[in-house]
C-alpha cells in the first residue's frame, strides 16, 4: 500500500506492556519522529507503566490504559474498553503503529479508523486490522532491530545512534538518596550493588546460591554496599540469597517504577537476569551485569557500551528455547553458568580501587 507521508498529521503507537518491551521500542519511536517530525505522536501503554515513558522527546503524549480489572466486573471492564476504544477513534488518527499485535492492540486498531494501519499479520484477526503489513523478524536479529524492521513500509530514518529513553524525576532520585541515607549508605561516598533476582520463570534466574556466593564476594573482596530490588513474587529469593550470601543487605522492594528507576540510576552497578530491570539499567547508562540462559541475548540482550552478558560455557543444545516448559528443570542453563564468569565480567567493568570508595 502506497503510504503519502504528507498526510500523516497525527500517529498512534501501541506497546501495551512490558518494561522491557517499552523501553526497547525507543529507537522505532525515534525514528519515527525523525521521519514524521512535525506530527503529533501519541503512545498507549498500561498505566502501570507510565513512569516508562513520561518526559519522552519522541513522543508528545501517553494514552493510558487500565491494566488490572480490580473492583470492576468482567461486563464493567470489558463496557471500559469499548469506551477507550471510542476515545482513540475520536482522535482520528491518520497512522496506527501496532507493536504490540496482539488481541487488544489489533481490535484498537482495527476500530481506530486510522487510513494506515501498520502491524504482523500472522492471524485473521491481524489481517483485518492492518492494510500495511509489517515484515516479520529474522533469526538472531536483536529486538530493536526487528521493531525498526517493522517500520520498513513506512520508509522511516533509521536514527544513525539508537537511543533507549528512561528519565528518573528529580522527587524520586530525592525519595532513594533518603532511603539510603536512612539505612547507612551513601550515594557519594558508597559503590552500591544493585541485585535483582527477578525473571518471569524460574529458569531465567540466576540460582540463588550463586547470587549469594556473587554478593559475599562482593562485599569480601569489593567493599560494595549491597542492595536488593523486586516485587512480591522475588522477596522468597532473596531471602535465599541473603542466606546463602552470609551478607546484610538493604532490601528495597515493592517500589514503584519511577523510584526503581531512580535506585538503578543512583547505583554503581546493576547485576541481573533476563528482566525488564535489566533493560531500565541499559538505558539509564548504568553498568551491568546480565546473567542469560533460556533467550538468546542477541535478540534481548541489553544494550550499551556497559552492559556485559554471561551464559553458560558450553551452551547447551537446547539454547535457545521457546521457555514453555524446561525439561531440564533443576538443572537448566542457568545452574551452568560459573561463577567465575560472573567475578570477570563484573572486574571488566569497575576496579578494586573504585569499589573502595567508603
Amino acid at each position: 500500500m502506497f503510504v503519502d507521508k504528507r498526510s500523516i498529521k497525527k500517529i498512534l503507537v501501541l506497546r501495551y506492556r512490558s518494561i522491557g518491551d517499552i523501553i526497547l521500542s525507543g529507537p522505532a519511536l525515534q525514528a519515527l519522529r525523525l521521519t514524521f517530525p512535525d506530527a503529533r505522536i501519541d503512545m498507549v501503554v498500561d498505566d502501570v507503566f507510565a513512569d516508562l515513558c513520561r518526559g519522552n522527546p519522541f513522543i508528545n503524549g501517553l494514552v493510558l490504559h487500565r491494566r488490572e480489572r480490580g473492583d470492576l466486573s468482567k461486563w464493567a471492564y470489558f463496557k471500559m474498553n469499548l469506551r477507550f476504544m471510542w476515545k482513540i477513534r475520536k482522535q482520528k488518527y491518520d497512522l496506527v503503529v501496532d507493536l504490540h499485535s496482539g488481541p487488544r492492540s489489533a481490535a484498537l486498531t482495527m476500530f481506530s479508523g486510522a487510513r494506515y494501519r501498520l502491524g504482523y499479520q500472522f492471524r485473521l484477526r491481524n489481517k483485518l486490522a492492518y492494510n500495511i503489513p509489517a515484515p516479520l523478524g529474522g533469526k538472531g536479529i536483536h529486538t530493536v532491530d526487528v521493531l525498526l524492521q517493522t517500520l520498513g513500509p513506512l520508509g522511516v530514518k533509521i536514527p544513525d545512534e539508537r537511543r533507549l529513553f528512561l528519565q528518573c524525576r528529580d522527587g524520586e532520585r530525592e525519595y532513594v538518596r533518603d532511603f539510603l541515607s536512612k539505612y547507612g549508605i551513601s550515594t557519594e561516598n558508597d559503590f552500591i550493588v544493585l541485585m535483582h533476582p527477578g525473571a518471569r520463570m524460574e529458569e531465567k534466574r540466576l540460582p540463588a546460591e550463586k547470587m549469594g556466593a556473587v554478593a559475599r564476594w562482593l562485599v569480601d573482596e569489593l567493599g560494595v554496599k549491597v542492595v536488593y530490588a523486586g516485587n512480591n513474587n522475588d522477596i522468597e529469593e532473596i531471602s535465599k540469597i541473603v542466606k546463602f550470601s552470609g551478607r546484610r543487605g538493604l532490601l528495597a522492594t515493592n517500589l514503584p517504577l519511577g523510584r526503581l528507576a531512580a535506585l538503578i540510576e543512583a547505583s554503581n552497578l546493576f547485576l541481573g537476569n533476563d528482566s525488564g530491570p535489566t533493560h531500565m539499567a541499559s538505558a539509564l547508562g548504568t553498568p551491568l551485569v546480565a546473567f542469560f540462559g533460556p533467550s538468546d541475548p542477541s535478540v534481548w540482550g541489553p544494550l550499551g557500551e556497559n552492559a556485559r552478558v554471561v551464559v553458560n560455557s558450553p551452551l547447551l543444545e537446547c539454547q535457545p528455547c521457546d521457555q514453555k516448559k524446561c525439561a531440564l528443570s533443576g538443572d537448566h542453563c542457568m545452574t551452568k553458568i560459573r561463577i567465575n564468569d560472573v567475578k570477570r565480567e563484573i572486574t571488566g567493568l569497575i576496579s578494586h580501587r573504585a569499589a573502595r570508595r567508603v
